[in-house]
């Protein structure tokens, strides 16, 4: 076993431990602040009933009725607001399609932008496979479907290939549609980051903790610039065994400062919008004490999720399990506490994985429609 996949395995473990950890206090006091919400509901009530006064009885009965629509359950919970933040999160996977789709033109791989997002939504499938090759295999797969044997070979990276023959690279179309699907990646991932950092810096959190925020903001930058991305797409060309030149197949005319600018944006939109849905989960679900905000609940949830997002990508283990969750706990709990906020990851969790499950499978449903029609458009 590699000493990548024995930091990984320890990774998990202390995540694992930090969650349960978490996870205990967060159900103690859940069940002390259900137990005297209950408590103060029913006295209420008591009293209510003994009051002769009838709007004095009333006021009490709907001070109760507050009380007990505070606790969290499924009865409770405000599912419009759930449903528009499970289609705010749908809008959100959409922009990153946009951006595979500027790249893959620029590297000249014929694809339209309906089959781009197509493949990009597909790939989320792939996410909780571990090695996250699947990913890569899915995207490419979707992007040049008559590329089978190639792909999967592709997807499997360092592993058998590496001590085998290098790939043939067939006009190198293979090449360069895993470079734009890393590409997007990268992007999207240095984007998360920038934002994190900058919501951060203005975050109620420690000093250090920001100061390593706005850090951070700053290194996400490095990676997506043209002239180091080039050499980071290259790289990764060259250790599958993609191309047959020495650069990947990438020009230093393709991957430019306005490429990257547009795929910033399209970027940043996407993260915007991942933001607004777990804001909208978060106050969807009730709350024992009342919530801050909606800028600040806006502003520590985008940063929350963005930054869950991105170590949990980092971690490299299958959809960031874990990782994700103990990340933006930590992040979100100083705003909202710590009951509310392992709510809402574990909701937020959830209806993301239902999101992309549902979109991978329309998107997969919308290509063997493309691949159905194909003879007929070529007859």
């Amino acid at each position: 076993m590699s000493w990548l996949a024995w930091i990984q395995r320890a990774v998990f473990l202390l995540v694992l431990i930090g969650l349960v950890s978490a996870a205990s206090k967060a159900v103690e006091r859940w069940q002390a602040e259900t137990s005297v919400l209950k408590t103060e509901a029913q006295r209420l009530r008591s009293d209510a009933a003994a009051e002769p006064d009838p709007l004095v009885s009333a006021a009490l009965a709907r001070d109760a009725e507050r009380r007990e629509s505070s606790l969290p359950s499924l009865a409770n919970v405000r599912w419009e607001r759930v449903s528009l933040a499970g289609l705010l999160y749908a809008c959100g996977l959409v922009p990153p399609g946009c951006v595979l789709h500027c790249c893959l033109k620029a590297l000249a791989v014929s694809c339209t932008l309906r089959r781009a997002i197509a493949a990009q939504l597909l790939g989320h499938a792939g996410k909780y496979i571990p090695g996250k090759a699947m990913v890569v295999f899915l995207r490419v797969g979707a992007i040049l479907p008559q590329s089978g044997t190639s792909v999967v070979e592709a997807a499997a990276g360092s592993g058998a290939n590496e001590s085998g023959p290098p790939q043939r690279d067939t006009g190198r179309p293979l090449g360069r549609a895993t470079s734009s699907v890393f590409f997007e990646t990268l992007v999207m991932m240095g984007v998360g980051a920038a934002v994190a950092g900058v919501l951060l810096w203005q975050s109620p959190l420690p000093t250090w903790v920001r100061g390593c925020a706005a850090a951070m903001a700053g290194l996400s930058l490095i990676p997506v610039c043209p002239p180091i991305l080039r050499r980071i797409l290259a790289f990764i060309a060259a250790r599958r065994k993609l191309a047959s030149s020495p650069d990947g197949g990438i020009a230093s005319t393709t991957i430019t400062w306005s490429l990257l600018g547009r795929c910033w944006l399209l970027s940043l939109v996407s993260w915007v919008l991942i933001g607004l849905s777990f804001a909208m989960l978060i106050t969807a679900i009730p709350s024992f004490a009342p919530l801050p905000s909606a800028t600040q609940i806006v502003t520590v949830a985008t940063a929350a999720i963005s930054l869950g997002m991105v170590l949990g990508f980092v971690s490299l283990l299958p959809g960031g399990a874990g990782v994700r969750e103990y990340v933006t706990l930590l992040v979100l709990a100083p705003l909202i506490g710590q009951t509310h906020a392992l709510l809402a990851v574990i909701a937020a969790r959830l209806m993301f994985i239902l999101v992309e499950a549902v979109l991978a499978s329309l998107s997969a449903a919308y290509l063997r429609h493309l691949r159905y029609l194909q003879p007929i458009s070529h007859g």
